[in-house]
């Protein structure tokens, strides 16, 4: 039976174990659904060459149709099987040695091709037979139904889905319901697997063992259809992970969307197919084509509405718990409260010490876009990229996964990029500052981020002057940044080096994760960079402050010099560290240095609480 469908999964007892839904692009819309009824007796041969008929059919109707194939756990073993199906018959009906396949993708949703491999060969009849327990028209719950309805919410692994079914046979929040009133609700649900015993037991014993078998390996990598594998990491009903990893060693042109936390329902609202579909190799609007965009040179700034948006929900609640106070410096080092002593002619180079946690990247970036305009882009650890780069124009970090905002989530990896944040690389540095850009620099790296002990707001950096040189290649100013606070809201009890050290093979298997990460200096490997974040426990949240250096100017200095290049790496570290011990001595006379005073008194009076006079921070001044 062919209908039309807006997309959206169902949920109900007697679909979720016996409806095949089968869905066509064409080339995303309509959608159109090839559904196996459930009073279906036919063989899997037949199901499968009525399958291959409903697609001909349509072609028929148009010959230049572009056909994807969507096919979620039984039906991901028909899918593949009429795809080659079809692309044998266009192979047969070809007239030269070319041919043109009418499938144009596949998508398979945790699909049944591993069903050899597990035990429902033997659960599935055994579920079955319990109908023999019960009288006939028996209705409520049954052995049958009640085991029936738990098998079912053993195969949800996630609260998210759990509750969802819950509410569909509830028909309320659970919550909501007394004990009397739940029972009764469970036996209306349970009873929705009905009569449907011989329906499972057919399938079971007649098509999935078959439609496995079918499957070999080399009938698998004859596919010539581009085909996305989509497996939730959780599924208790079938291997679909390891599976989906199997197939995509196999089939040629494929590829793996892996939806944590998610089982084997897996098209609840956390994968977006369409999505998927565009950004994989079915490719259907030929953006592979198009020229690739460009993070440096074609990355905007969000609307401002939409980064005041975001300042908002993500930084004004970490504003709250530090009350930052930030502070520039002009030509002759002279401190001033504000950033309005920092220049605003490009290209500038930020060059700051890395805080601990570095939960204060997003003070740093929103205080110069608010007060002064100034879009400073950092450049971030590898990791913040790793599985979440943009290749086509338009495509999300990761295509098809469907993630909701977290307003709390300081490590949102897509926050970073939309505020034009790239990874660190010479490259992506120096294309920067070629194209006139601004650039937020942290020289520490890992190691200052998490740091020991012992070792708050101390410099940590390479023995390499090379961002130097490319600051003097294109005559940026180069404005250190001194931060001070993100150290003296944690307790540092086990830093990198004890955390290595722990034993049992914790340290071990700690040190062995480390060496998966990618290391951030090109001319490092990762085992050579200890990425790992100490064992801390956050206090109450000490004020921040930021001393933006005085500017210092490139212009004079050749990138090719080596020793005036070395000159000026020492007078930027040199900079840095006078803010640090110049903010250090002077918040000593911050009447609201102490949080709980000072959040008391933010809470009461709404304003920001002052902090020491400027002068402080000029003591030292000749």
């Amino acid at each position: 039976m062919a209908s039309e469908s807006d997309g959206r999964g169902s949920f109900d007892g007697v679909k979720l174990m016996t409806t095949m839904d089968g869905c066509l692009l064409v080339p995303l819309r309509p959608i159109m659904a090839n559904v196996v009824t459930t009073n279906d007796r036919s063989s899997f041969h037949t199901l499968t060459s009525l399958a291959t008929e409903f697609v001909s059919d349509l072609l028929k109707t148009n010959p230049n149709r572009k056909v994807v194939l969507i096919r979620e756990s039984f039906g991901g073993q028909v899918a593949p099987i009429v795809a080659l199906k079809l692309q044998a018959q266009a192979k047969r009906s070809a007239k030269t040695t070319t041919h043109k396949n009418p499938v144009q993708g596949l998508v398979m949703v945790n699909p049944a091709t591993s069903w050899n491999e597990t035990n429902w060969d033997q659960l599935g009849p055994a579920l079955a037979n319990l109908r023999f327990l019960q009288r006939d028209n028996t209705e409520g719950i049954t052995p049958y139904t009640l085991v029936g309805g738990m098998a079912l919410s053993a195969l949800i692994p996630d609260s998210t889905q759990f509750n969802q079914i819950a509410e569909l046979i509830l028909g309320a929040q659970p919550q909501s319901l007394n004990p009397m009133e739940a029972l009764d609700a469970m036996t209306d649900g349970f009873s929705i697997l009905g009569n449907n015993s011989l329906i499972i037991e057919h399938r079971i014993g007649k098509w999935l063992p078959v439609g496995a078998a079918i499957l070999t390996e080399e009938r698998l990598a004859s596919l010539e259809v581009p085909t996305v594998v989509i497996a939730g990491d959780d599924d208790n009903f079938l291997p679909s992970k390891s599976e989906a990893e199997r197939l995509v060693k196999i089939i040629p042109t494929s590829k793996k969307i892996n939806v944590p936390g998610s089982g084997h329902y897996v098209l609840d609202g956390r994968v977006n197919l369409t999505e998927a579909i565009i950004f994989s190799d079915i490719d259907p609007l030929g953006l592979k084509k198009q020229k690739k965009r460009d993070p440096i040179l074609d990355y905007e700034l969000p609307s401002w509405d939409a980064v005041q948006s975001i300042i908002d929900n993500r930084v004004q609640p970490l504003r709250q718990l530090t009350s930052p106070v930030f502070f520039s410096s002009d030509e002759t080092g002279k401190r001033w409260a504000g950033l309005g002593k920092v220049p605003s002619n490009g290209p500038i180079v930020f060059v700051a010490n890395h805080q601990f946690f570095g939960l204060d990247l997003g003070l740093i970036i929103a205080e110069l876009l608010q007060t002064r305009g100034i879009l400073a882009r950092g450049l971030a650890h590898p990791i913040i990229f790793q599985n979440s780069q943009e290749q086509l124009p338009g495509q999300p970090l990761s295509p098809g996964i469907v993630r909701k905002e977290d307003s709390t989530n300081p490590f949102d990896s897509k926050l970073f990029q939309r505020f034009g944040t790239v990874m660190v690389t010479p490259r992506n540095y120096y294309r920067l500052l070629q194209s006139g850009q601004n650039a937020l620099l942290f020289p520490g790296g890992v190691r200052e981020v998490s740091h020991g002990k012992d070792e708050a707001y101390q410099l940590f950096w390479p023995d390499n002057t090379d961002f130097i040189r490319t600051a003097a290649r294109f005559n940026a100013t180069i404005i250190p940044l001194s931060a001070v606070g993100a150290a003296d809201s944690v307790n540092i009890l086990l830093d990198s080096e004890e955390m290595v050290n722990l034993p049992f093979g914790i340290g071990d298997r700690i040190l062995q994760g480390s060496g998966n990460v990618t290391a951030a200096r090109f001319n490092r490997q990762s085992n050579e960079e200890l990425f790992v974040t100490p064992l801390a426990v956050p206090t109450i949240p000490a004020r921040h402050y930021f001393v933006f250096g005085k500017p210092i100017s490139t212009q004079d200095v050749h990138h090719k010099d080596k020793e005036a290049c070395q000159t000026l790496y020492m007078d930027v570290q040199d900079e840095l560290k006078r803010g640090l011990v110049d903010v250090l001595e002077a918040r000593e006379k911050d009447p609201f240095k102490e949080s709980v005073g000072r959040l008391a008194y933010e809470k009461i009076t709404g304003k920001a609480a002052p902090s020491f006079p400027i002068e402080e921070l000029n003591n030292k001044m000749a």
